[in-house]
C-alpha cells in the first residue's frame, strides 16, 4: 500500500468508478491482445469495437488517454498522462504519493531522496524516461515508470497489469488523478458497454472465475 495525498481532494465515488472503468478498459485490451496474436478470424470487428470504446474513455477522460499500437505479435494498450515530460508528471503527480524512496532518468535506485543534491540533479537531466521507486515499511518496494511517447506527445505510464489494478497502488494514483482532476463526463458509460464485447468466452476455467469475482464477487457463491 502506497499512502499519498494525491486523491485527497477527489471524490472517492468517482474514484470507484474511475477504477472499475480501467480495470475493463485494460481487460479487454489484455484479451484483445491475446485474440490479435491467435489470428482469429473476427478480431477486426472486435478491434472496431474496441477503438470505439477507447474513444468514449477519452471522451469520458480528459487529461488521460488510451491508445493502442499494433504489433506483429500482438496489441499493446497504453496509458497516456496530459503532460509534455516526464519531469513536470513527476512533479505533478508521483512526487504527491508518500513514500517516495528514489528516482532514475536510466535505471531504477540510481539517486536516493536523502541525497538532495543528486535526487534535484537527476530529476533537472531527465530526458524522456523517469524511473520512481516508493517504500513502505509494511509493503516493502512498488515501482513507477515514465516514458515520453513522442508519437502522442504525452507522458506514458509504463503500468503492470495486477500492480494497477491495485486501488492503493501508485500507478493506479496517479492514472486515477489525471483522469479525475479536472472532472469527469458522468453520462458515458464504459463499464456494461465493454462487458458486452464478449471476451469471457477466449478464458480458461480460472480467469473466467477471477474475472467475475472482480466485477461481481457474490456470482461464486
Amino acid at each position: 500500500m502506497v499512502n499519498n495525498s494525491l486523491l485527497s481532494s477527489v471524490n472517492g465515488k468517482h474514484v470507484n468508478d474511475f477504477e472499475k472503468d480501467l480495470r475493463q478498459m485494460l481487460r479487454v485490451g489484455k484479451w484483445m491482445d491475446r485474440y490479435y496474436s491467435e489470428s482469429n478470424s473476427d478480431v477486426d470487428v472486435y478491434l472496431k469495437k474496441f477503438k470505439c470504446l477507447i474513444d468514449k474513455f477519452n471522451r469520458k477522460y480528459k487529461n488521460i488517454k488510451i491508445a493502442i499500437v499494433k504489433k506483429i505479435t500482438g496489441i499493446e494498450t497504453k496509458l497516456l498522462l496530459n503532460e509534455k515530460n516526464v519531469k513536470e508528471a513527476f512533479e505533478n503527480s508521483a512526487s504527491k504519493i508518500i513514500g517516495v524512496q528514489s528516482i532514475g532518468r536510466n535505471k531504477f535506485g540510481a539517486a536516493l531522496v536523502s541525497n538532495q543534491e543528486k535526487f534535484a540533479g537527476e530529476l533537472e537531466n531527465a530526458k524522456d524516461k523517469l524511473y520512481i521507486t516508493y517504500y513502505n515499511a509494511q509493503t516493502g518496494n512498488s515501482n513507477v515508470f515514465f516514458n515520453y511517447d513522442k508519437k502522442e506527445k504525452k507522458v506514458a505510464l509504463v503500468y503492470d497489469l495486477n500492480e494497477i489494478e491495485n486501488k492503493q497502488s501508485a500507478e493506479f494514483q496517479i492514472a486515477a488523478f489525471y483522469a479525475l482532476k479536472n472532472g469527469n463526463n458522468k453520462k458515458i458509460d464504459l463499464h456494461d458497454e465493454a462487458a458486452t464485447l464478449g471476451f469471457s468466452s477466449i478464458l480458461t476455467h480460472v480467469e473466467k472465475r477471477e474475472w467475475f469475482e472482480k466485477f461481481d464477487p457474490h456470482c461464486w457463491e
